[in-house]
C-alpha cells in the first residue's frame, strides 16, 4: 500500500509539473511606427527588432504608407523594453499578391542585417511607442 501511495504522488507531481510555472516570455510593450528612407515612406516590406540586450525579436510588416506595428509572441503585442537594433528587408508584390524580397533595393544594404545595421530604436516599457525611422543613404 506504501508502495502505491508514493507511486500515486510521484504521477501527480509529474503531472503537475510546469502547472504553475511562470511563462519564459519576456514582457512587452506596444510599438507602432512608421519607417522612412531618405524621408521618404517605404511602402512594403518587413521590420525586425532585435533586442540589444538578447531574448526575442519582434517583427512587423511594413504597410504602403510605410507604418508597421510589431508583434513578439502575439500579433500586435509589440516589443521587449530596451534598445533595438532594427534591420529592414524590402520586399515588392509578385503576380500572385505575395511578397517576395527584393535583391536590388533602393536602400543601403547594412539597414538589412542585424550584424550591419545602424539603425536603432528605444521601447519604453510604459507609454505609447509611436516610432518614426528614417534610414539615411
Amino acid at each position: 500500500m506504501r508502495n502505491r501511495s508514493g507511486l500515486l504522488l510521484l504521477l501527480v507531481m509529474l503531472l503537475c509539473y510546469g502547472c504553475g510555472q511562470p511563462d519564459d516570455r519576456l514582457p512587452t510593450a506596444r510599438v507602432t511606427g512608421t519607417i522612412a528612407f531618405d524621408g521618404t515612406p517605404l511602402t512594403s516590406g518587413n521590420i525586425m527588432f532585435f533586442p540589444v540586450s538578447g531574448g526575442k525579436h519582434a517583427v512587423g510588416m511594413i504597410g504602403e504608407d510605410g507604418a508597421f506595428h510589431l508583434s513578439t509572441y502575439e500579433s500586435g503585442d509589440g516589443a521587449v523594453p530596451g534598445k533595438h537594433k532594427v534591420v529592414i528587408q524590402v520586399s515588392h508584390g509578385s503576380p500572385d499578391g505575395t511578397a517576395v524580397p527584393v535583391k536590388t533595393s533602393s536602400i543601403p544594404a547594412k539597414y538589412s542585417q542585424r550584424d550591419t545595421t545602424t539603425l536603432t530604436a528605444e521601447v519604453a516599457a510604459e507609454g505609447a511607442n509611436k516610432l518614426n525611422l528614417n534610414m539615411q543613404p
